[in-house]
């Protein structure tokens, strides 16, 4: 493919030039539309609606989700589920992890059941 000099890309039509730009910012508008906010709750229930909410298998901590996803303790609602969840950076976010959460950030003991 011929490198076209600066003076031809400016003789462009002016209707060319003008497709090119739309396409582009619309690209860029594009890819924000797309982001995820992971500090809203929402974004992850989107996904996790269905899921259950209960404690891991023979989990000496105590429940920390009812069943539609909010948390038994009031306490916890100003929280997103990433301040927890750390390890989720992304969506999708890895799946067939063993999600672990590290009580002791916020907590100066590991809650007990």
């Amino acid at each position: 493919m011929k490198k076209r000099k600066l003076s031809e890309i400016r003789s462009l039509p002016f209707s060319v030039c003008s497709a090119i730009i739309v396409a582009l910012l619309g690209l860029g508008f594009g890819v924000l539309v797309y982001a995820q906010d992971l500090s809203d709750n929402e974004t992850c229930m989107m996904c996790h609606v269905a899921f259950a909410w209960s404690a891991p298998e023979n989990s000496d901590r105590p429940r920390v989700h009812n069943d539609d996803g909010t948390f038994v303790q009031q306490m916890h609602e100003m929280f997103s589920c990433t301040d927890c969840h750390k390890d989720v950076v992304e969506i999708p976010h890895r799946a067939e992890v063993e999600r672990g959460v590290d009580c002791l950030n916020c907590h100066e003991a590991v809650p007990e059941k």
